[in-house]
C-alpha cells in the first residue's frame, strides 16, 4: 500500500510538470516565429474579422451568436519611410479571402496605391500558403493574418513582405511632386 500512496504522489508531482513542455507543434510554431524575428519581421497573436462570419461555429451552447472572430499570427514588417512621407496621403489596402477561399479587396484600392503594386499583389496572393487569410497595410506597416499551419511556409511569407516593402506604396508620380 506505501508503495502505491508513493507512486500516486509522484504523478501528482510528475504530471503537472510534464503538461506544460511545450509540443512538438508548439516548439515548431515557435522556430517558425523566430526565424521570422531574426528576419526582422515582428511576430505578434491577434484576432481579426473572420471574413467569412456566416458559419456554425459562431454559435455558442446556448444557440446566442458568438463574436466571428479568427484567432490568427499576425507578421509585421514596417515598410522604409522617404523623407517626405508626412506630406503624402495616407494610402491603405487589404486583401482577404472571400467565402470561396478566392482573393479580393476589402475595398476598392486607393487611386493613389501605385498601380504596379496593386497588380504584383493580385498576382502573388494566390501563390502565398493556403492559411493565409488576410493581407493588408496601414501606417506604413504590411501585415500577413495567417495560421502557421506547415513548417516551411514562413520563409514564403517573409520573402512576400520583403518583395512588398521594396515596391512604391504610392503612385511615383505623384511622390515625385512632393519633392
Amino acid at each position: 500500500m506505501v508503495y502505491v500512496l508513493i507512486g500516486v504522489i509522484l504523478l501528482a508531482i510528475i504530471v503537472p510538470i510534464i503538461s506544460v513542455l511545450p509540443s512538438a507543434r508548439q516548439k515548431e510554431r515557435m522556430q517558425m516565429r523566430m526565424v521570422a524575428r531574426a528576419a526582422g519581421v515582428s511576430v505578434e497573436l491577434t484576432s481579426i474579422d473572420d471574413p467569412n462570419p456566416k458559419q456554425d461555429k459562431y454559435i455558442g451552447n446556448t444557440g446566442k451568436p458568438i463574436p466571428a472572430v479568427l484567432k490568427v499570427v499576425a507578421y509585421r514588417l514596417q515598410r522604409k519611410r522617404e523623407r517626405d512621407w508626412r506630406e503624402l496621403p495616407k494610402v491603405s489596402w487589404c486583401l482577404l479571402k472571400d467565402l470561396e477561399n478566392n482573393w479580393c479587396w476589402k475595398s476598392e484600392p486607393d487611386p493613389l496605391m501605385n498601380k504596379e503594386l496593386a497588380e504584383w499583389l493580385w498576382e502573388i496572393a494566390p501563390s502565398l500558403p493556403a492559411d493565409v487569410v488576410q493581407i493588408e497595410e496601414d501606417s506604413y506597416t504590411l501585415c500577413v493574418y495567417w495560421h502557421e499551419r506547415t513548417r516551411g511556409d514562413e520563409q514564403a511569407v517573409l520573402d512576400f513582405l520583403k518583395d512588398c516593402v521594396e515596391l512604391p506604396l504610392i503612385e511615383p508620380d505623384l511622390s515625385d511632386s512632393a519633392e
